[in-house]
């Protein structure tokens, strides 16, 4: 069965139905004692904790793929890469939308052997890693939250036949 999407009264919120013994009185007036259904509406901490694990996971492997691919543009520009080659210009076009940004703000050393070290690039990893940690905090904060203000769970392995 498919969990409902966030937002959902029925993914933040569920009702969870638990037996309990109690002593009862029957029509004829003897008591007994039975297991007696009893329903409590649970915040459903586990599903958004869940959700919000798997949505950090994506934000860090896509910040994670751009700050790679930079850091192997700084040692490509570091080695003096030949820019005509396949891969180098791979590279260099694939980082550039997200280098473009930080170009300029500091200058840039090179040596009489074509070597270049970007500061730009450098700073760029610096603001992408800072900004996947903002947004995985932010995240955090508003998935991984009590709807009801009350931090409940629905226990598992609670039998509901009653």
């Amino acid at each position: 069965m498919a969990s409902p999407p966030p937002g959902d009264p029925a993914y933040d919120q569920e009702v969870v139905t638990s037996a309990k013994r109690q002593n009862v009185a029957t029509p004829t007036g003897d008591v007994v004692e039975r297991d007696v259904a009893v329903s409590e509406t649970v915040d459903n901490v586990e599903a958004r904790r869940s959700t919000a694990y798997w949505i950090s996971g994506v934000v860090y492997f896509l910040f994670g793929l751009i700050e790679i691919v930079i850091a192997l543009r700084v040692l490509l520009k570091l080695l003096a890469a030949n820019p005509n080659a396949g891969f180098t210009q791979f590279i260099y076009n694939l980082s550039a939308p997200f280098v473009a940004p930080f170009e300029g703000i500091v200058g840039t050393p090179s040596a009489s052997n074509g070597s270049v070290f970007e500061f730009s690039s450098i700073l760029a990893i610096i603001v992408y890693l800072l900004l996947s940690w903002i947004i995985v905090k932010l995240l955090q904060l508003l998935i991984d939250r009590p709807v009801t203000g009350v931090s409940a769970s629905r226990a598992v392995g609670r039998r509901t036949d009653v």
